[in-house]
């Protein structure tokens, strides 16, 4: 059975992504973080709660996949890229752990608690809502905060988001098409992704990610981790 491939790009249907990164290999470079902030920041600083790492995921099948999760792992261990960070690929991870385990809940960092990698599953939310846990988060304890459970942090209570058991469902509020611009899919479903040109399922997941350091991270260098896509197919 022939495999179908998925194409991670940072604009819709856009070329794949190419950031050169420590260590040689290709990905996304999501540059500095400050303590007491996230990153990538918008052109107003983290107050007004823009920026984010858009990363769009489209496929080449001629069906729908399905079952359609994410998760993050240590860096290299799925890609085989060589590691160049600061300290260790298992470091790493077990600090982005900690940071979403710990994590407090403010979309925009304003009290320095907000921590690790979060995901926003909501394609068409308004900056000002993006990343709001309070209000559109899910873990797998406390469950749903009331909304559309479009947010997510990797690592949250040391589980969420790190293994294949504990992977996060895509959401279908994260599917969008290209029609000339980005429009939002017209009846998608969680964990699917349509084919090409599927604009009732959508054909590219929008993924808003965001890293989160908060006021007393006493660590400093280059962290690094794999940001890893599974899903089913037929052919």
């Amino acid at each position: 059975m022939p495999a179908i491939l998925l194409t991670v790009s940072e604009s819709i249907n856009g070329a794949v992504v190419s950031d050169l990164l420590n260590g040689g290999g290709a990905g996304i470079d999501m540059g500095s973080i400050l303590n007491n902030s996230y990153g990538p920041l918008g052109p107003g600083g983290p107050s007004d709660n823009s920026g984010a790492q858009n990363a769009y995921v489209r496929h080449n099948g001629v069906n729908p996949i399905t079952n359609f999760r994410t998760m993050i792992r240590p860096f290299g261990q799925i890609t085989g890229f060589s590691y160049a960070g600061a300290e260790s690929p298992n470091d790493d991870f077990t600090q982005l752990k900690n940071l979403g385990n710990a994590s407090g809940d403010s979309k925009n960092n304003a009290d320095g608690l907000s921590g690790g990698v979060w995901i926003d599953m909501d394609a068409d939310v308004a900056s000002i809502n993006a990343f709001d846990f309070s209000n559109n988060g899910f873990d797998s304890v406390g469950g749903s905060k009331g909304g559309n459970d479009s947010v997510r942090k990797f690592g949250d209570n040391l589980i969420d988001g790190v293994t294949l058991e504990e992977s996060f469902p895509i959401k279908g509020s994260a599917m969008v098409y290209d029609s000339g611009g980005e429009t939002v899919a017209s009846a998608p479903v969680d964990e699917q992704l349509g084919e090409s040109g599927n604009t009732v399922l959508g054909d590219n997941f929008k993924a808003k990610i965001r890293a989160y350091l908060p006021d007393n991270f006493d660590k400093s260098g280059v962290l690094q981790f794999e940001w890893v896509l599974v899903y089913a197919f037929t052919t």
